[in-house]
């Protein structure tokens, strides 16, 4: 099975983004648009193909034809940003519904699913990530960790076992950090280090940099840089800068090229966690409730209601 993403983002008809989102969560069904004229409700691939001849591309029902199935999952989003889970009932289908209004909605290929509405705090980093990045209206989340915990949580919410979870392939935290909760991880380790963070270098101007520290006892000048997902770090490069400051690296996924220094060192996925399981009190409740169910602490909680 496989786990994907979509945005409701329709650019044909009158309907605004709120009125098609209510309008797929009412029909249980997720989708995009490239409607065509003269053409009945259809499960039949050919028979929209050649009618959609008008479309300079039809790529985006292609890839719901072809890769959506039955009882994979798929992760969506309201213009409010309220998140939800989706379960696939169906594959493709080329459906408008006559009713009304209903007819300007811009969502015609279609597939059938089940919905969970999932609060902020326990949605996976990599899906927030993916809702960010640029790219098609529907793909799929290449992540195994958040395939693992987006079935865990189906579970979970429906308090049903639709889906078998190993263990042994339990999700890893940093699947379900995004990239700013990764960043705080980062920063309140080091200070419980005797780094100071400075607050005004978190503004983005640092270029190279997340922000710049200094030591509370020596005063030395130290960075940081935090990467997450596929987006390697190299320590060669680090190596060369100018001002020869101390330089903290960390990728959530260990992707390093090159050797470290005395003078560019990574932080170890293994002390952050470690960290924030001793230090737990001091983050915000989403790191928490991410931990509990990585640890699979806890079957159910009445904050996820």
């Amino acid at each position: 099975m496989n786990l994907f993403r979509i945005h409701i983002r329709p650019y044909g008809g009158n309907t605004d983004m709120n009125e098609t989102f209510k309008y797929c969560l009412k029909n249980g069904l997720l989708g995009v648009g490239w409607r065509v004229k003269k053409l009945s409700n259809t499960r039949n691939w050919k028979e929209y193909e050649r009618a959609a001849k008008a479309h300079k591309s039809i790529q985006q029902p292609r890839y719901i034809h072809e890769y959506v199935r039955p009882n994979d999952l798929v992760w969506t989003r309201d213009p409010n940003a309220q998140y939800y889970l989706a379960r696939v009932a169906s594959g493709w289908e080329y459906w408008q519904n006559q009713k009304g209004r209903d007819r300007e909605i811009d969502i015609a290929n279609i597939f059938r699913c089940d919905f969970n509405e999932v609060p902020l705090d326990a949605v996976p980093g990599t899906v927030v990530s993916s809702f960010s990045n640029r790219g098609r209206t529907i793909q799929r989340v290449d992540s195994h960790s958040a395939l693992a915990y987006s079935k865990y949580l189906w579970n979970l919410r429906t308090n049903r076992q639709d889906y078998e979870v190993d263990m042994g392939e339990f999700p890893d935290i940093f699947a379900m950090l995004d990239a700013e909760e990764t960043e705080d991880l980062v920063f309140l380790y080091l200070q419980s280090q005797g780094w100071y963070v400075v607050p005004n270098s978190r503004k983005g101007n640092t270029m190279r940099f997340e922000f710049t520290l200094t030591h509370s006892e020596s005063n030395e000048k130290a960075m940081v840089q935090v990467k997450t997902g596929g987006r390697r770090l190299d320590f060669d490069y680090y190596a060369n800068d100018p001002d020869d400051k101390l330089i903290f690296l960390f990728q959530s996924n260990g992707h390093y090229d090159g050797q470290a220094t005395d003078r560019v060192k990574s932080i170890s996925r293994e002390e952050l966690v470690s960290f924030l399981r001793k230090r737990r009190s001091l983050f915000p409740k989403s790191f928490q409730e991410k931990l509990d169910l990585v640890d699979g602490a806890r079957r159910f909680s009445p904050s996820f209601t």
